[in-house]
Order: structure tokens, then C-alpha cells, then sequence
């Protein structure tokens, strides 16, 4: 590891409070990190758009189940993203540096509402994409699109919830707990954070242990 690179902490250690700048000047941070309200801003206006441009071009039925299309086509996008690309770890050089700043930064910082949130480095070329492949090459209406990005809203915003807030529900609880499992008990396994079926699916759930 670099010595520009922050030392990853030992598994389960806990910094609390606001992350320090890790990308220069503060302003710059601001743009990469942002913050839950930001991501709402800019991406409710994505779906809704999604939405507008369906209409008219299929029944009800067609486009919600279009948009439900998007959504678990989002739901694997955050496990095999969270997987293969978030937990992609080289231990020194460039590799090491950009994989901090987009996903170690967090697990040193979890309480840093704004590392929980995926930057829109990452985010924006992600739902770019996806409306080009689905819409500009497939043909599929825009609500695919819509459904993919309302999953990825929700799973950012659900994410930011798990690490700052103190759900009250049986399912927010299980979902917070398996999570932190994945935090401090075994970051190679436990992807899924709004969708933890697909950790089954493939084999990566984590197990319960005796505290």
C-alpha cells in the first residue's frame, strides 16, 4: 500500500464521526461523496422522466411490469457491483488509492452518511448505460430505465438508513443486522443490502455466528 493510501483498519473497528477529505480539497470530496438529499435531486427526476416517456406506449400492466424489470435488473447491478467491483482490493498503486476513495473509505468511516452513499463517479456512467442499452439498443420503453434507477435510489437511501438509523421494523432490523455482519464479521461475503437473497443465490451469505 501506497503511502498516499489510508491504512485500512483492522476488521470491525469503527471510526466514528465525518471521514476526512480523500480527494484533495474539501470541494472536490463534496462532488465525489455526496450527500442522501443530493442523490434524491438528482436522480428523482430520472425515474420520473422514465415514467413520462413510457406513456402511451404500452398498457398499465406492460410498463409496471417493465419497470419491476428494471428494478431486478438493479438488484443485480448492486450485487455483483458490490461484489466484484466495490470489493475489488489491490493492496498498493493507483488500484489501491481508487478503490478507497470509492468503497475502503466507508468501511473505515460507516457512520459518514455521505460514504454511504455510492458516488456518482460511479452512479451516473452506471444509469447512463443502462438507459442506452435498454433503450437505445434493446428498445425497451424508458420505465425499465426508471425501475432500475427508483431500485438504485432506494437501495442508497436504505444503505445510508442501515448504518445511521435505528429501525424500528422486523425487516429493517434483519437487514441491518446481516449487514453488519458484512461489515464486521466477514467483508468477503454479504453483498446484498437491499436484495440479500441473491447472497443464497450465490453462495456468499453470512452465516450466523455465537456472539
Amino acid at each position: 500500500m501506497t503511502a498516499d493510501t489510508p491504512a485500512r483498519t483492522t476488521k470491525g473497528a469503527l471510526h466514528r464521526g465525518t471521514a476526512p477529505a480523500v480527494v484533495g480539497r474539501p470541494l472536490l470530496d463534496h462532488l465525489v461523496h455526496i450527500s442522501p438529499m443530493t442523490s434524491t435531486i438528482l436522480y428523482v427526476p430520472v425515474a420520473v422522466a422514465g415514467v413520462l416517456l413510457s406513456l402511451g406506449r404500452s398498457g398499465p400492466p406492460a410498463l409496471a411490469g417493465w419497470a419491476f424489470a428494471g428494478y431486478l435488473a438493479w438488484t443485480l447491478s448492486e450485487y455483483w457491483g458490490h461484489r466484484l467491483l466495490l470489493h475489488f482490493e489491490p493492496e498498493r498503486g493507483i488500484g489501491a488509492r481508487v478503490h478507497y476513495i470509492l468503497h475502503g473509505v466507508h468501511h473505515d468511516y460507516p457512520q459518514d452518511a455521505r460514504r454511504s452513499i455510492l458516488s456518482p463517479v460511479l452512479s451516473i456512467p452506471m444509469i447512463a448505460l443502462t438507459f442506452w442499452l435498454s433503450s437505445g439498443v434493446l428498445g425497451l420503453p424508458p420505465v425499465f430505465g426508471a425501475g432500475y434507477v427508483a431500485g438504485y435510489l432506494a437501495y442508497d437511501l436504505l444503505h445510508c438508513y442501515l448504518h445511521r438509523g435505528r429501525p424500528k421494523s422486523r425487516i429493517l432490523r434483519t437487514l441491518r443486522t446481516y449487514h453488519m455482519r458484512h461489515h464486521f464479521l466477514d467483508d468477503r461475503r454479504g453483498f446484498g443490502i437491499s436484495a440479500p437473497y441473491w447472497d443464497r443465490v450465490f453462495g456468499t451469505s453470512v452465516a450466523r455466528t455465537p456472539q
